[in-house]
């Protein structure tokens, strides 16, 4: 009897110490969890019963959702020391506890989500991610004055409001907002309007391509420029707002069809699937014709137009050229863009100096339309607009645009 009970005793004691040791592991350890037990995250960043989260993030919540894209695959990392990181598996970037909190995912099933703050400075083998974003932000603010600056100069100058000038500018007039909404976006309602305002852009450099290819191979085939103008409209606006409505009924309507995911993820698209179905399989698409329109009118004008001499053959590639530049640089880094959202490259960096030179469009335009073209500059030493004095060498430029040639020889000239 003794035995037994000397047995049951020590019985007893290791399984208190087992029980002692749980309690104290489970003290211990970090709790990354949003809501108590049983609840799950609500977008007011409230738990279902009613409780804030454990998150303060001023600047917002990022989510991390491993359903929605590959890269959000993720694994909380718990150290000795009393810690716990969230580890992005694909991006290599650890998140400290104090940054981020885990939920079930509001699909149901196992899955779970982490939220993360948008302040965070992330730790990285690569770029620091606030470093990037505060760099896009001072880049698009940048590209945004100059676009502005280029617009001014059109609009004090009426000689320069012919029909591809009118085009031109209502494509500046939509990248200027759209580098001022990537500065200051932070949830989904702008992320709406910052789609509607990379669609119109691109909208409308497809309409300047395409005025510069209709002017060279039907040059006889005439049509009252306001008129052409307002079929222009249509499409450079009709288009992006077929795109942004239809963006929107997916958006609100409930279902299993592919949502855009505004302000889910983040204030742009959730996933990769979402961006390349409503943002960039469009944009290729557009960027493809832009192509083919200036391929086809240099192919015409360098080809077909070899044996022109003088003023029509000058005026005819010197607009082309003109606009070929401007659509390479406004289209180009989009298909680089197009390129590194396609390879999904963990090398951030080695895709910086193509970020920098698309951020910095709006230099690179305003040098193209005003600081380098001697109409433009040849016009504003003679206006000298808001009193403004420029050098008077500007004013004995010869004008390259010149219209001083036969009507027929004019005619990329007069559209644009």
């Amino acid at each position: 009897m003794l035995l037994i009970l000397r047995r049951f005793i020590g019985f007893s004691w290791v399984l208190w110490l087992g029980l002692f040791a749980s309690l104290i592991s489970s003290s211990l350890s970090v709790d990354v969890s949003c809501c108590p037990e049983g609840e799950t995250w609500e977008r007011s960043a409230n738990c279902t019963d009613g409780t804030k989260i454990r998150l303060n993030c001023p600047f917002g919540i990022y989510i991390i959702d491993p359903e929605l894209s590959e890269r959000d695959n993720f694994t909380i990392i718990h150290q000795d020391d009393n810690t716990a990181w969230l580890h992005l598996d694909m991006d290599n970037i650890k998140i400290p506890a104090d940054r981020f909190c885990i939920t079930k995912s509001k699909r149901g099933g196992d899955g779970n989500i982490a939220l993360t703050c948008f302040d965070e400075e992330l730790i990285s083998d690569g770029v620091s991610m606030t470093w990037k974003h505060t760099l896009v932000c001072i880049v698009s603010i940048i590209s945004a004055i100059f676009l502005i600056a280029t617009l001014a100069v059109y609009v004090i100058l009426p000689e320069l409001r012919e029909l591809q000038d009118k085009a031109m500018m209502t494509a500046v007039t939509t990248l200027a907002n759209q580098d001022f909404i990537r500065a200051i976006l932070s949830d989904a309602f702008p992320g709406f309007i910052l789609y509607f305002a990379f669609m119109s852009a691109f909208f409308w450099l497809n309409i300047v391509a395409f005025n510069v290819w209709r002017a060279v191979w039907f040059k006889n085939f005439r049509v009252k420029e306001q008129l052409l103008f307002y079929v222009y409209c249509v499409w450079g606006w009709g288009g992006p707002s077929c795109f942004l409505i239809t963006a929107l009924m997916m958006h609100l309507v409930e279902g299993q069809h592919l949502k855009p995911g505004f302000g889910d993820n983040s204030c742009w698209f959730s996933g990769a699937t979402q961006t390349w179905a409503y943002f960039y399989g469009p944009v290729a698409i557009l960027l493809t014709l832009n192509i083919t329109y200036l391929g086809l009118t240099s192919w015409r004008l360098w080809h077909q137009y070899r044996d022109y001499t003088g003023s029509k053959l000058r005026v005819l590639r010197f607009k082309c050229l003109l606009y070929i530049k401007l659509i390479l640089v406004m289209g180009i880094t989009w298909v680089f863009e197009l390129i590194s959202f396609a390879v999904d490259t963990k090398m951030d960096e080695f895709w910086i100096p193509t970020d920098l030179l698309n951020g910095l469009q709006g230099f690179v335009i305003f040098l193209l339309l005003v600081a380098t073209r001697k109409r433009v500059r040849k016009l504003l030493a003679k206006k000298r607009p808001c009193g403004i004095g420029f050098p008077k060498s500007w004013a004995a430029y010869e004008d390259e645009e010149c219209e001083a040639v036969l009507p027929e020889e004019l005619e990329l000239s007069q559209q644009g």
